[in-house]
Order: C-alpha cells, then sequence, then structure tokens
C-alpha cells in the first residue's frame, strides 16, 4: 500500500480524533462547571476558585477520553470509507485486516504514549494541585463564613457562636461568644478575641478564643462553676488532607509502585492499564467496523459504545477486587486487557468461518 495513502489514513484518524475528544471533553467540562457553581452558590467554594479547580479536573478528563475518542474516531472513520464503498475497492486491492493496522499504526503509537505521559506524571500532579487548591478554598470559606454580628451554627449545630465585631488582623474576631450544647453540662464561653488557626500536627483548623471566661452548669446550682482562661480552642472541622496524605490519585507512580498496600497497588495497575488500553481497542475497531459495505455508518459507533463500556467496566471491577484483596496483586489487570483480545480473536475466527461457508455454497 502507498505511503499516500497511509499519510490519508492516518490524517482521517487524528482528525476523528480530536473532534470526538473534544466534543466529550466540553461536555464533561460542562458538567463539572456546572457542579461548581452550585457549590460555590451554596458557599461550600469561593467564587474565585471556580476556573482553577475546573482547569485542574479538566486535565484529568483526557486520560479517559483519549482512548475513547480514538475507538469512536476510528470506528467512524471506517464506518464512512464503508458506507461509500471505499472499503469494498481497499478490500480488492489486496488491503487485508494486517494492512489497516498498519495504516492506524503511527497515530495509535502517539495517542498510547501521550496517554502514558498523562496517566503517570501530568494527572496526578495536577490532582495534587486540585486537592491543594481546594483545602485552601474550604479554608477560605470557613474564615470568611464567622461573619461578625451574625450567630453561625457549628459541629451540625451543637456549637453557636457570635463575635460581635472583626478584629484588626485577617482572620480575627473581637468580643466572641460560643454557646456549647451538651445533654449534661452546657458551656458558654466568651472572649475578648479569636482567631481561625491551622494546626497541621494535629489536622484541624480551629477558633482559639483569648482572654476570657467559661461558664459550666445551671445557675444556682451547687455545681454551677466559672472558669477563667488565656486560651481555649474550638475545633472547626478536621482538615481535608493533609499536604503529604493526598488520595491515591495524587500520589506519584513511583510511590505507588514501592507502596505495598492493596489499594496503592490497584491505582498503579490501573495507571498502567490506561495507556495499553488504546491498543487494545485499536485491534478491536477494525474488525468491529467490517460491515456490509454501503450500510450505516453508525452501526459501529452503537457496537463500538457497548464494547467500550464492557472493556472499562471490567478495569474497573479489576481494581476494586484489587483493592479487597479478592485476586492476586501479581494478576493486575492483565486479564481484562486478555479477555477483550480472547473475545476479538474468537470473533475473527467466527468471521472467517462464515466466510467461508458463504465461498463453498
Amino acid at each position: 500500500m502507498s505511503r499516500v495513502l497511509h499519510r490519508y489514513l492516518a490524517r482521517e484518524l487524528l482528525q476523528y480524533w480530536l473532534l470526538v475528544t473534544l466534543v466529550l471533553w466540553l461536555v464533561l467540562v460542562a458538567a463539572r462547571f456546572s457542579l461548581y457553581l452550585g457549590q460555590a452558590a451554596a458557599g461550600e467554594l469561593p467564587a474565585e476558585a471556580v476556573v482553577s479547580l475546573l482547569a485542574l479536573k479538566s486535565v484529568g478528563f483526557f486520560v479517559f477520553l483519549m482512548p475513547l475518542g480514538l475507538f469512536l474516531g476510528l470506528l467512524a472513520l471506517l464506518g464512512r470509507l464503508n458506507r461509500d464503498y471505499e472499503t469494498l475497492v481497499l478490500g480488492a486491492s489486496g488491503m487485508g485486516p494486517w494492512q489497516w493496522y498498519r495504516a492506524i499504526a503511527l497515530p495509535v503509537l502517539a495517542v498510547t504514549l501521550l496517554v502514558a505521559l498523562l496517566s503517570a506524571y501530568l494527572v496526578p500532579h495536577t490532582a495534587q494541585q486540585g486537592y491543594q487548591l481546594r483545602a485552601a478554598a474550604q479554608r477560605a470559606v470557613d474564615a470568611a463564613a464567622l461573619v461578625p454580628g451574625r450567630f453561625h451554627a457549628l459541629r451540625d449545630g451543637r456549637w453557636l457562636v457570635y463575635a460581635q465585631n472583626a478584629g484588626p488582623q485577617p482572620r480575627t474576631l473581637e468580643n466572641v461568644f460560643v454557646y456549647a450544647s451538651h445533654a449534661q453540662h452546657p458551656r458558654i464561653l466568651v472572649a475578648q478575641q479569636a482567631v481561625i488557626a491551622d494546626d497541621e500536627a494535629r489536622g484541624g483548623r480551629y477558633l482559639v478564643l483569648k482572654d476570657g471566661y467559661q461558664y459550666q452548669g445551671t445557675p444556682g446550682r451547687a455545681d454551677y462553676r466559672m472558669l477563667r482562661y488565656r486560651e481555649y480552642a474550638v475545633r472547626l472541622q478536621a482538615t481535608s488532607q493533609s499536604a503529604g496524605d493526598h488520595p491515591l490519585d495524587a500520589r506519584p507512580t513511583s510511590a505507588l509502585r514501592r507502596d505495598a498496600r492493596p489499594a496503592a497497588q490497584a491505582e498503579w495497575h490501573m495507571r498502567m492499564a490506561r495507556p495499553l488500553s488504546v491498543p487494545v481497542l485499536a485491534l478491536i475497531a477494525v474488525p468491529l467496523a467490517r460491515t456490509r459495505p454501503g450500510s450505516s455508518r453508525y452501526r459501529p459507533l452503537w457496537l463500538g459504545v457497548l464494547v467500550f463500556t464492557l472493556y472499562f467496566n471490567l478495569l474497573g471491577l479489576g481494581q476494586l477486587w484489587l483493592e479487597q484483596g479478592r485476586i492476586p496483586l501479581w494478576t493486575g489487570l492483565w486479564w481484562a486487557h486478555g479477555l477483550m483480545l480472547a473475545m476479538l480473536l474468537a470473533g475473527m475466527r467466527l468471521a472467517s468461518r462464515r466466510g467461508r461457508r458463504r465461498v463453498t455454497a
């Protein structure tokens, strides 16, 4: 087959891949953007952090969308060629399945390397930055939530906080009143000043009351007590993640490889499986798109969606089994790739037998 045809098929495949990936990416970005807008409207995120979080999160979409985009793009290309009877002409010219694989080898290799780079390095880095940005945004929301002149319920309504004035420094309050509801001994705390502080060692965010009094019990009873304190820390909430304790999807790939925990190994195997899915899907796409010349170009796409759903559900199930210890760690997710390739070989053998029967008939 001439190099001109090689370049033509590779160029068309890349165009279809970019178009499908971009459309699907825009759909996911729009859905995530609406989610972040809802959180910002509810006061869970500051408005200025929405765009940054969206940009970091959108990078991770490509790891999932690039294999899907290439698979659907290849099916769309082959479907168009089949509808226009171009596959019939190419087949009559001696172009078989292996020639098709040679024609798409370069784009598939390029996408595989790109997905491997994203999955192993870029996506974990952006995920870590996203967690840090979200934690910082959450701290800003918590600090801004204690507005002077308003009552604020903390700890599921068990603590009631009121500050008369804002302090001269950021994140400080003056003339603070706190009511702590307890079944036996409710407490009231008053302080001249309070500051919102983060304790990285204990992993939490605190409202530190300074130079105040604590009143505990019921006035008029013998167990009523009044205590004076220099500092009294009220825990607002635990921090989402510490700097070195991000979820597994934000940890470097090299650290996951050294981590012997099943969950870490499952995440590592999934990162390795994502780039391998690209050539596996490409191998499946060529025989999957072989239909009667002149038939609808959309039929292979519907079949491709079903195959892709089955494939990635198998990968997700395998990752879950690795985390739960149901399968040995050395098996990884190789069995999912092998199962899809076995189904491919079985389908090709069945199609070959049917073709021989038609010829003999």
